[in-house]
């Protein structure tokens, strides 16, 4: 995996550890579905994602972690 991905990498699991992810989808009204039909993974992954049970890795967690980046945009410019 190159530089870049696991920097990426280390960033998702950092937004999702200090419950960031989650805080971005839910000020932005998106259910766990929705990211996760986003993202290319079942539910059940992204509610363990969020909740510390999994961490997220392979190129579904930098799809999430795009979703996120994207997410965080969105709400400074709301600001």
């Amino acid at each position: 995996m190159a530089q870049n991905h696991i920097l990426r990498l280390a960033q998702v699991r950092a937004a999702v550890a200090n419950g960031e992810a989650k805080r971005l989808r839910e000020a932005a009204q998106l259910s766990i579905g929705e990211v996760a039909e986003a993202c290319g993974v079942d539910q059940s992954t992204v509610w363990r994602w969020e909740r510390g049970t999994r961490k997220p890795h392979g190129e579904k967690a930098l799809r999430y972690g795009d979703l996120i980046n994207s997410l965080r945009l969105q709400m400074r410019e709301a600001a």
